[in-house]
């Protein structure tokens, strides 16, 4: 992200802090409302300068660029934190436990987000580079992730080793691939709580758990 030039020094004012702040959240919820409608390629800072009654120079002041826009909108959305709080999930529970409790921290974070995870998606696969950038940067991360927890479960023998990105890459996809089908309608109506996943949902994350750890092939007799 883009270094901020330092403001020049004015009188203490308790407002000042206040005000830009305001602005800062003004300048996300227009820009998230035009991303929406127009795309993020076809919405211009003039556009969000405009919609959010300020000056371009005004939202040079907080955001260097459209992508540091959009990188502020994963942070202001809770999905920046979410991935986060991932990276730090204690590897201590049963390996099922943990897999399936970070298939629904992230499906829930997904489902709290669906309209921006939806436009970022929709951008991404349009060939926009600033969406696809922080999109696969946000995803990157998530692997990550899910990687280190793969390698804790490797170090104390209780999973075979094997390349632990490539399968927390797997693991990622498939949980992007429910929420996809969760935008369809698959698993029906959004349960919209933030709180909980639907029962058809719950169920299809528990039972991809159980086929990842299980396999497909016949247990063979000892």
């Amino acid at each position: 992200m883009a270094a901020k030039l330092a403001p020049r020094p004015r009188p203490a004012s308790a407002r000042r802090p206040r005000r830009g702040r305001d602005t800062r959240h003004q300048i996300l919820d227009s820009s998230l409302r035009l991303f929406s409608e127009r795309g993020f390629a076809r919405t211009t800072v003039r556009d969000i300068a405009r919609a959010a009654g300020i000056t371009d120079a005004a939202i040079y002041y907080h955001f260097a660029s459209k992508r540091d826009l959009l990188e502020a909108l994963f942070e202001e959305r809770g999905i920046l934190p979410a991935i986060e709080e991932l990276e730090q999930i204690s590897a201590k529970l049963p390996l099922r436990d943990t897999l399936l409790e970070i298939a629904r921290r992230a499906m829930l974070v997904m489902q709290q987000n669906r309209e921006f995870l939806r436009l970022v998606f929709m951008e991404s696969l349009g060939s926009e580079p600033g969406a696809m950038e922080e999109a696969r940067s946000v995803i990157e991360r998530w692997e990550q992730g899910v990687a280190r927890v793969l390698r804790a479960y490797m170090e104390r023998g209780q999973v075979r080793r094997l390349d632990a990105h490539m399968a927390a890459r797997q693991l990622v996809t498939l949980a992007r691939g429910a929420f996809l089908d969760d935008l369809m309608g698959t698993f029906g109506p959004c349960q919209g709580s933030g709180e909980t996943l639907g029962p058809e949902l719950e169920a299809y994350l528990a039972a991809s758990v159980d086929n990842i750890l299980n396999g497909l092939l016949p247990c063979q007799d000892n």
